[in-house]
C-alpha cells in the first residue's frame, strides 16, 4: 500500500561527487519497507554522462550503508540535448530489515558531468490481508 509520495531531491549538480537527498526526509524515507524512486535530468552537459541513485540507511543518521548490493538506478545514459526520465525501486522488501533513516545518495558519472536533477519517492508497505 502506497504510503507517500514525495519530491525529495531538486537541484543542479555539477561534477561526480556524491550529493544526497534532503536531509528532513529521512524520517519519512526510512518509515516504509520499500522504496520505489522516479524522476527526470534536464540541461544535462559533459562527456557520456550518467546518473546513478542508491538508497542508503542507517540506525543512527550518522553511519549509512547501501540499501542493496546493486543501485537502484545505476549507470543510466543521459541526454544531453533533452530530458531523460529514471525509475527504479527497492527489492524485495521481505529480503531483510529496514533501518529507522533513509536517504538517497545521487552521483553523475562521465567526463564533466552537469545537469538539473528531480527525484521523487514513493514509500509502500507490505499489504496486509
Amino acid at each position: 500500500m502506497r504510503i507517500f509520495n514525495q519530491l525529495v531531491f531538486d537541484g543542479y549538480v555539477n561534477g561526480t561527487a556524491a550529493v544526497y537527498s534532503n536531509p528532513m526526509y529521512n524520517d519519512l524515507l526510512g518509515s516504509t519497507d520499500q522504496l520505489s524512486i522516479t524522476g527526470y535530468t534536464a540541461q544535462v552537459a559533459g562527456t557520456s554522462p550518467t546518473l546513478t541513485v542508491r538508497i542508503e540507511h542507517s540506525f543512527d543518521n550518522i553511519r549509512w550503508v547501501d540499501r542493496n548490493a546493486t543501485a537502484e538506478i545505476s549507470a543510466v545514459a543521459l541526454s544531453t540535448s533533452g530530458e531523460t526520465t529514471v525509475q527504479g525501486h527497492d527489492g524485495d522488501p521481505n529480503a531483510r530489515p529496514t533501518l529507522g533513516l533513509a536517504r538517497l545518495r545521487i552521483t553523475l558519472g562521465g567526463t564533466t558531468p552537469s545537469g538539473q536533477i528531480r527525484l521523487w519517492a514513493v514509500g509502500r508497505d507490505r499489504a496486509e490481508g
